[in-house]
């Protein structure tokens, strides 16, 4: 029978004395019930209540395998060309400006394409828009390493967008679809942890690979080749689940304006997002200009006996390693804290920007101590941030409702690649540029290394700023938290009432 549509935002007020009907995840579903004023009793229940034993199945480690390749292969393809960005400005002559404007291109195509995948993966077929838009993605990024010329080149990077516009809205929000509980955490940190393993691998097949043939070309040809191959088991074997199937949702899709309006007034969500935002800035700079900045330093100290190809590698390791490392972490402290402290969750996520922003500046007041210290430190800085990953996503998961997670993942990934990454390498190239002519100098080489660290100097400060956004979404997370369950509640309630 079909249900009315939902509006998904209950005006309840958190002092009101609910009795609400949550289905479990049985047929014929049992009922329980709950108070709004009893929130953390809530958490406490649900993390026990929401973990059926059938949750993981063939079928559903095999969907999540596929999206997990996808987020590595699009962040492979991403990281291969800071991999060899020094060997491409230097073969066309460039400025760091034009450099960077290399690794921010793709944010043209995507910000056209996600709105539209937003508002399809809410309502229509997403294994067919992952298979057109992962095609397209694949072909566009294979002629790009076939082109020559830094106009061209620019060109085809401003539709790499594609890909990741295409799955990174639709992966989380179906593996929300098939998970709940500590095994959707779980998961979840796989997936962001192959956000950071893909980076670590683009660095070293892209300069490897680069080093090899001898042309930086080769380095860009590796990922596109893999993604036109995942487009075939995306055929063959992925099985799209329905939406909200994990939580027995009965919810239907609204208005995109309706999903819109609801997004904005949800408050632990749009601090995490501007978090977020501060967030992958400083990601985007330091995955672009980090390599760049150790090997001036290098120049600086006359210390030859380090190839950029050697630093490329050493940064796809520490990224990888890190990566992988404070992912589990932060999603184990999540799932042990979060039934004691329902804001866990932000607040690890404020504490790990926070502690994270004085080894970022070490690192750069460190460029000319022996290598070895501007490796610890980077790893350091880079594993404190790494601690967010799984919680950003999971949070998003549990404060919207199933009908409107495609629509808040792209607005989320969206807002942090418009402000965040696809912004953060240009800036730090316009800056650097600027600040070069005015430093007192004969050596060409300490002017831009020099000028570098000043623009990187900018992100200790918006690592601070992340931390005070976090700590403050952390005020509301359980009241929207506790929305959103309600409202799929409601939803099946009114479900069973009509049958």
């Amino acid at each position: 029978m079909k249900t009315e549509e939902a509006d998904q935002t209950p005006p309840y007020d958190s002092s009101d004395h609910l009795k609400i009907s949550v289905a479990e995840k049985t047929n014929p579903p049992i009922l329980s019930t709950f108070t709004a004023e009893s929130d953390s009793g809530a958490i406490k229940q649900d993390a026990a209540a929401e973990e059926p034993a059938s949750q993981m199945t063939r079928g559903k480690m095999i969907n999540t395998l596929i999206i997990c390749l996808l987020q590595l292969l699009n962040f492979m393809d991403r990281y291969a060309l800071p991999g060899i960005l020094p060997v491409i400005i230097d073969e066309l002559d460039l400025s760091n400006l034009q450099g960077g404007l290399l690794q921010s291109a793709f944010i043209v195509s995507y910000v056209v394409v996600a709105p539209l995948v937003g508002y399809l993966g809410d309502r229509f077929s997403r294994k067919i828009i992952l298979i057109v838009g992962l095609t397209v993605w694949s072909l566009v990024s294979l002629a790009g390493s076939y082109m020559t010329t830094y106009s061209s080149l620019l060109a085809l990077r401003c539709l790499g967008g594609i890909g990741e516009a295409t799955y990174s809205a639709i992966g989380p929000a179906m593996i929300a679809d098939m998970f709940v509980g500590d095994t959707r955490s779980n998961m979840l940190a796989m997936f962001y942890f192959m956000m950071l393993v893909g980076g670590g691998l683009g660095y070293i097949t892209g300069s490897g690979v680069a080093a090899a043939t001898g042309s930086w070309n080769w380095g860009l040809r590796v990922t596109p080749i893999l993604s036109l191959i995942s487009v075939f088991l995306i055929i063959f074997f992925l099985k799209e689940p329905a939406r909200g199937e994990s939580e027995g949702s009965r919810l239907v899709s609204t208005s995109w304006k309706k999903d819109i309006i609801y997004l904005l007034h949800n408050r632990s969500f749009m601090f995490s997002t501007t978090a977020s935002v501060a967030l992958v800035f400083v990601i985007g700079a330091v995955g672009v200009w980090a390599p760049q900045f150790v090997v001036l330093s290098r120049k600086v100290v006359l210390d030859e006996t380090h190839t950029f190809e050697e630093i490329s590698l050493v940064y796809g390791v520490i990224s990888i390693v890190s990566g992988i490392t404070a992912v589990i972490v932060g999603a184990i402290m999540g799932m042990k804290l979060r039934s004691k402290y329902p804001s866990a969750d932000a607040l690890i996520c404020g504490v790990g920007m926070l502690l994270s922003a004085p080894f970022f500046y070490g690192f750069l007041v460190a460029g000319t101590e022996p290598l070895y210290w501007i490796y610890i430190l980077s790893f350091i800085a880079l594993w404190f941030i790494n601690l967010n990953w799984a919680l950003v996503g999971d949070i998003l998961l549990y404060v919207v409702v199933p009908t409107r997670r495609a629509t808040a993942e792209t607005f989320q990934i969206m807002s942090v690649h418009v402000f965040g990454d696809a912004s953060s390498p240009f800036i730090i190239g316009l800056i650097s540029d600027a600040f070069e002519p005015l430093i007192n100098s004969d050596s060409e080489d300490y002017r831009k290394y020099t000028s570098l660290q000043y623009a990187l100097l900018i992100n200790p400060f918006i690592q601070i700023l992340s931390a005070a956004l976090f700590m403050a979404g952390s005020f509301y997370l359980l009241s929207d938290r506790d929305k959103a369950k309600r409202a799929v509640a409601d939803g099946i309630a009114r479900e069973n009432a009509s049958n």
